[in-house]
């Protein structure tokens, strides 16, 4: 399923992800953050077929679990216009240095992975949602903002732009490593 376009099927859910081409950082501060949580939100809304389950944005990549109401290209068409709009961002705002004439923003379109089953989801949600911690960005996940594990597990942090999940399992603690 790598960098080619694919259907996603109706009412599975899917682990999507991209990173920074060659790694290198993509979110420097917290305007960096709070401009893609805006294009999120904002193609969230576009793409009212969509459901978003669990995410978490760092340094050099994002993790989306996500599903969608009809069989399609919606989720692709969604993270492209994401992924596309940011990279427009990036380079205008990092022309200097970071970004060269003709150098992709992300490494690929995009990755998935086919979510087959309930066990698998709550392995992935665990994945997505403690992922600051497996990379040593955070000792303790309260401490990273750009997750959904605060809403899933109601700990009072902010919730960006009233970006709504939905279809979360509470059991993703079982499977933190």
């Amino acid at each position: 399923m790598w960098n080619k376009r694919f259907l996603f099927e109706e009412n599975y859910c899917y682990h999507v992800f991209n990173r920074w081409y060659e790694k290198q950082t993509l979110f420097f501060d917290s305007s960096d953050y709070e401009k893609f949580f805006r294009y999120f939100a904002f193609f969230l809304e576009k793409f009212k077929g969509i459901t978003l389950i669990s995410y978490c944005i760092l340094p050099n990549h994002f993790h989306l679990i996500l599903s969608q109401n009809e069989t399609g290209l919606m989720i692709s068409e969604f993270i492209r216009k994401l992924s596309v709009s940011y990279a427009m961002h990036f380079k205008k705002k990092y022309e200097t240095g970071l970004t060269r004439r003709g150098q992709p923003v992300f490494e690929w379109r995009f990755k998935a992975k086919f979510i087959k089953d309930e066990e698998y989801l709550v392995k992935c949600q665990s994945y997505v949602n403690y992922n600051a911690q497996k990379h040593g960005i955070v000792d303790n996940m309260e401490d990273w903002p750009y997750t959904s594990l605060h809403e899933i597990l109601e700990t009072g942090k902010p919730v960006f732009h009233n970006i709504k999940i939905s279809g979360y399992s509470k059991d993703i603690e079982k499977y933190q490593d």
